[in-house]
């Protein structure tokens, strides 16, 4: 169901790129929504009946010399219930070394923010609606940058052809905290949302995924995160990892991980889909 118009949205700084990146990408989408004639409210302290909120993460291909960037915008009312999802992706020329957002480009930049504008002034009646600028999202969801190096995605034909796949997440390890439950939920639920069938047990048909957490030292206030997603086929073969890597203030994560989980899963699970057979993309009907 659209937002009815004259609704307010808050816009919460982007997860997933490094901070210059991620408000390059937050400074064009406000840019664009107000060249859509949606006002754009200066203040946090505005009532918001919907948020929006983005991931992006951005992998480096091992042919081509080329870059992926993977986009998810989702826009949530004020019980936190998803009504409206952008999602997307771009290809272009990876820049020098091994740094995926190298090609986070100002043209990038400005394509990305053009098609979420457009998706989301498109869902609206009449195109109309308040959006409000909400720095309180900051410390909700800017825990783990969802940036990852993964394989392009292999296909195993032989096994897809048996049968509808499926995907089990048995565990995760090494996380702070309530964070390897509230990864391991929150992964499900979004390779769900993706379409991927999940099972309880190892099947001929089942591809692990599993997940591994290593906190770094702390060092003035911060302590480096890493989240590796391992995808391995029925038969044991490692198809390629989703790594996921930021900096979280030291000691954040050793409680309740909330929305970072969430905010974590949304973006991996792009990549690991894209490891899965291509039959993944359909829901099973079993």
């Amino acid at each position: 169901m659209a937002a009815p118009r004259g609704a307010q949205f808050a816009v919460a700084p982007v997860i997933g790129p490094p901070e210059n990146v991620s408000n390059e990408l937050r400074t064009q989408l406000i840019a664009d929504l107000e060249r859509q004639n949606l006002r754009v409210a200066k203040s946090p302290d505005e009532r918001a009946e919907y948020t929006l909120r983005g991931y992006v993460v951005s992998s480096l291909e091992k042919k081509g010399n080329k870059s992926k960037v993977s986009y998810i915008w989702d826009v949530t009312d004020a019980n936190g219930k998803g009504v409206h999802r952008v999602s997307g992706e771009e290809s272009a020329p990876a820049g020098k070394g091994k740094d995926p957002w190298a090609a986070m480009t100002p043209n990038l930049v400005q394509a990305i923010a053009a098609k979420t504008v457009t998706s989301v002034a498109g869902w609206m009646p009449g195109g109309g609606a308040a959006v409000a600028s909400n720095g309180s999202m900051v410390q909700t969801a800017a825990a783990t940058t969802p940036s990852y190096a993964a394989q392009k995605p292999l296909v195993t034909g032989s096994v897809a052809s048996s049968g509808p796949i499926n995907a089990l997440v048995p565990v995760v390890t090494g996380a702070p905290g309530d964070g390897s439950t509230a990864l391991r939920a929150a992964l499900q639920r979004e390779l769900s949302r993706s379409g991927v069938p999940l099972s309880d047990a190892r099947t001929a048909n089942t591809y692990l995924v599993e997940g591994k957490v290593a906190m770094g030292t702390g060092k003035d206030g911060k302590q480096p995160i890493t989240i590796d997603w391992s995808v391995t086929d029925p038969h044991g073969k490692r198809l390629g990892t989703v790594s996921q890597k930021n900096e979280v203030p030291q000691g954040s994560l050793d409680g309740s991980w909330g929305k970072t989980a969430d905010a974590a899963a949304a973006a991996a699970a792009q990549g690991i889909v894209k490891l899965l057979p291509q039959p993944t993309q359909k829901t099973s009907s079993n």
